[in-house]
């Protein structure tokens, strides 16, 4: 009887062990999907577009818009923030205004226009061209990073391009600041400014004024930042940092690299 007793303890024990189990596995199953976006375009060229004659202006967005998996209210906000962002990028003849009341197909015609005046102006031909792509870098049930490629050309020794990354927080509907992402910020600096001289072959004494990079004022954090799978995405926009030969800057602290100071549980 005593023998049967023990055998039955451990029997259940281990039913207890095995029940005591399933919650997380089925948990693990039943985790919300990601949200679901698709990307959508806008492409208009002026009437009588005639490359061949160096008489055309252009204009080609690309850019995501999210359709469900995330609380109405605040998948509205992100969508119009992306609008923003795309509406931005066109308005070089309609800053310093509201753009809510502009159309993709109305600030197209404006930078048209502007083409058509400056042409009759100058009866110098020519092609201008604005474009902007946007791609989705990272995407959780909490977080999501987007990368704004910006190009523009309307005469000029050279074209100008730009990129722009927006971080967005999907649980509380607001942008992202480093701050949300580490617990030690003047850690992530010591750790960008080991990560940006290694991109660009400077030793760690050797002084950036003279290098070309950051004038007077020493390394700075950049204000353009991301996450991706690797960890986070670091980038400086030509003429930032150094003059528009230097080009641009880019770099990626990966969660091994920054260790103990990422905050990963609020990407998550």
């Amino acid at each position: 009887m005593r023998r049967n007793w023990w055998a039955g303890l451990i029997v259940l024990l281990a039913l207890l062990h095995h029940c005591a189990k399933n919650p997380k596995e089925d948990a693990a199953k039943s985790d919300k999907p990601l949200p679901e976006f698709r990307m959508e375009s806008f492409s208009k060229e002026i009437e009588d577009c005639n490359e061949g004659r160096n008489y055309c202006a252009k204009v080609n967005v690309v850019y995501p818009v999210f359709l469900s998996g995330i609380q109405p209210v605040i998948m509205r906000l992100l969508n119009d923030s992306i609008q923003f962002h795309v509406k931005n990028s066109l308005a070089i003849i309609e800053q310093h205004r509201d753009l809510r009341q502009f159309s993709f197909q109305a600030l197209a015609d404006s930078f048209f226009l502007a083409y058509s005046t400056y042409g009759q102006e100058t009866g110098f031909p020519m092609v201008w061209e604005l474009e902007t792509t946007g791609e989705v870098l990272f995407l959780s049930s909490g977080m999501v990073s987007i990368s704004f490629e910006n190009y523009a050309y309307t005469g000029g020794a050279h074209p100008n391009s730009h990129t722009m990354l927006l971080n967005y927080n999907l649980k509380y509907g607001r942008t992202v600041s480093l701050k949300d992402l580490v617990t030690d910020l003047q850690e992530l600096k010591y750790l960008a400014e080991k990560a940006f001289r290694d991109s660009r072959d400077l030793s760690p004494d050797e002084d950036l004024n003279e290098a070309g990079f950051f004038g007077d004022n020493g390394f700075q954090m950049p204000s353009n930042f991301g996450v991706t799978q690797e960890g986070l995405y670091f980038y400086y926009n030509s003429y930032e940092i150094a003059p528009y030969a230097a080009g641009p800057t880019d770099f990626v602290l990966t969660w091994e690299d920054l260790g103990d100071i990422a905050r990963k549980d609020l990407i998550e």
